[in-house]
């Protein structure tokens, strides 16, 4: 097989190998393996004289400590002095000998002699050389009339046959009687046997980890996992394509403003579209994996006796479909953010999208393990994903669904026979989550979202690390005059970020740059730096969405009013 090691296996229906190669591909993969017992059923049939007897001795050499069983049928001598057991059926599997195979020539040497059959002898003692095919004529000598003719009889199928001088059932006892013949013989001569010594308890020892093999049989995982997804191309396509296409669907149909000439500050969709590219990112991590362990199921039935370890299978599967799914939210975010014109939240949107992707291929993963038919898993991604739609807070306000839905609410009514108005207040706050809704991921990666772009945008990000190193120098006691002068930069910062302007979106990046760098105590703040920071553009209307913070100030509102300490809650209008 080695000129073939290339090759791929195929399929039952699409085959690449022949009959032969994928039987002897089988073989060599049980080979490998770390069973106790093999049965290989013909191993050389269709091969040369030469080809059979160098699978016999790889087969030979594979019987330390291990229980090998082939049937054969006509074995040359070479072959048939191979084995060190020798088991002959007769039909009806019927057992007429089991032994040494030079015993098994010595038998029906003797029943020959005994019963002058006819037949030459199985074994040449001069060269050693043996005539296997000599136990068979002796099997089979046929039944003759007075005048020496073969007789001949109908079988099942209604054809004529030879028939046999003696029946399977007469080898049968023939060969019960010798065995016990032999036993009676072994009985008389047994000596009695010597009192066994105390053996002392062997200690099991957990063999030790060969890091090697197992960063081999890892990496053959993972290779393999990347081959079977490359290998698709249809599939590979449509797995990269179907991420711009989304993205430039939705950015397109969400570029909206109340003012009419669209930008970012007053884009009314931009929730919506955070939102949807959430759900995105769950779908494609969904569909990539809801049926991978499905078609696998077959390998790996067939390699756990080769000892494969299930944990690198599952890493490997989620290495790989993770890497596809960076590539989709990549291209996702790239489009979308493009279209939709913001700017400073690539990688924070990816790593966002990206983790909700890899919770979309464990739930694909998980379904793909309980499940045994692709359709039957196609079915059940609705059934996770519609949830997550509703039960994510953008499509339906938390403080519009259901009560009850809230365990500690539901409880404390159904406990309380009439509750106090202050209890009915607190229970009622618009920043209680619904109890299902907190086993949701959509719910905690909305929130991130929305969170993220309100406060981690370019702007706002340098805006509250400004006022929180304000915050501490101004909660000194004994403020030095360093303290002080960089308590001067630090407000004179803080007032340029709250009203930058420039000509471009570039040039004010590169503000952003010089205010990095007073922050960061490279340069004290120099007021001439800055004085073209002027022009139509703001970076509150580059960089800061009304709607967002919108959300955020009434979360912030409601969370000030009730005196909650939980985290805030993110509610939008449904879209």
């Amino acid at each position: 097989m080695g000129e073939r090691r290339d090759a791929v296996v195929g399929s039952p229906e699409k085959k690449l190998l022949s009959g032969g190669e994928r039987k002897r591909l089988n073989i060599g993969l049980d080979m490998i393996g770390m069973s106790d017992v093999y049965l290989f059923d013909e191993p050389t049939s269709g091969l040369s004289s030469k080809d059979s007897e160098h699978v016999m001795e790889i087969i030979r050499g594979m019987a330390h400590n291990k229980i090998i069983i082939v049937t054969i049928h006509q074995p040359s001598s070479k072959i048939f002095q191979m084995f060190h057991k020798a088991i002959l059926l007769d039909k009806g599997g019927r057992l007429v000998f089991f032994g040494t195979p030079s015993d098994m020539l010595r038998y029906f040497a003797e029943a020959e002699h005994q019963h002058q059959f006819g037949a030459e002898l199985g074994a040449c003692p001069s060269c050693g050389t043996t005539r296997p095919e000599f136990i068979f004529d002796v099997l089979e000598t046929p039944l003759r009339d007075l005048s020496g003719d073969v007789i001949y009889e109908e079988n099942s199928r209604g054809q004529l046959v030879a028939a046999r001088r003696y029946s399977p059932e007469f080898w049968r006892d023939k060969y019960e009687a010798f065995r016990l013949i032999q036993d009676v013989k072994q009985v008389s001569l047994r000596k009695e046997a010597a009192a066994p010594l105390p053996v002392a308890p062997v200690e099991k020892k957990r063999p030790p980890i060969r890091w090697h093999d197992e960063w081999t049989q890892f990496r053959t995982l993972l290779r393999r996992a990347f081959i079977s997804k490359l290998r698709n191309r249809a599939n590979l396509v449509i797995t990269i394509g179907v991420s711009p296409v989304l993205a430039l669907l939705i950015g397109t149909l969400l570029r909206y403003s109340e003012s009419g000439k669209y930008d970012f500050a007053s884009a009314y969709h931009i929730p919506t579209f955070l939102f949807l590219g959430l759900i995105v990112a769950m779908f494609l991590g969904l569909t990539n994996s809801a049926d991978d362990i499905i078609r696998d199921r077959a390998v790996l039935q067939r390699e756990r006796n080769v000892n494969v370890r299930l944990s690198y299978y599952v890493i490997s599967k989620t290495l790989t479909l993770g890497v596809f799914a960076l590539i989709q939210c990549v291209l996702f975010v790239l489009i979308g953010n493009y279209v939709l014109q913001i700017r400073g939240m690539f990688w924070i949107y990816l790593g966002i999208m990206l983790m909700t992707a890899m919770g979309g291929v464990s739930l694909g993963l998980l379904i793909s393990s309980l499940v045994a038919d692709p359709k039957t898993a196609a079915n059940i991604v609705p059934l996770v994903l519609i949830p997550q739609i509703i039960m994510g807070g953008a499509l339906i306000k938390y403080e519009d669904m259901n009560r009850n839905l809230a365990l500690l609410y539901a409880l404390s009514h159904w406990f309380s026979e009439h509750p106090s108005n202050e209890q009915e207040k607190k229970m009622g706050s618009k920043l209680e989550v619904p109890f299902v809704c907190q086993f949701i991921a959509m719910r905690w990666s909305y929130e991130e979202m929305i969170v993220a772009q309100a406060k981690l945008n370019p702007l706002t990000r340098r805006q509250d690390r400004t006022q929180r190193e304000i915050d501490s120098i101004v909660a000194k006691r004994d403020q030095a005059p360093t303290d002080r002068q960089r308590l001067e930069d630090l407000k004179e910062a803080l007032a340029l970020l709250s009203g930058l302007e420039a000509e471009s979106p570039s040039e004010l990046d590169h503000y952003l740059g010089l205010v990095d760098q007073i922050l960061d105590r490279k340069r004290p703040f120099d007021r001439a730096l800055f004085k073209n920071a002027t022009g139509p553009v703001t970076a509150e209307q580059i960089y800061v969405n009304q709607k967002v913070s919108d959300l955020i100030s009434n979360a912030e509102m409601e969370q000030s009013d009730y005196r909650r300490g939980s985290a805030c809650l993110l509610s939008t209008r449904p879209f």
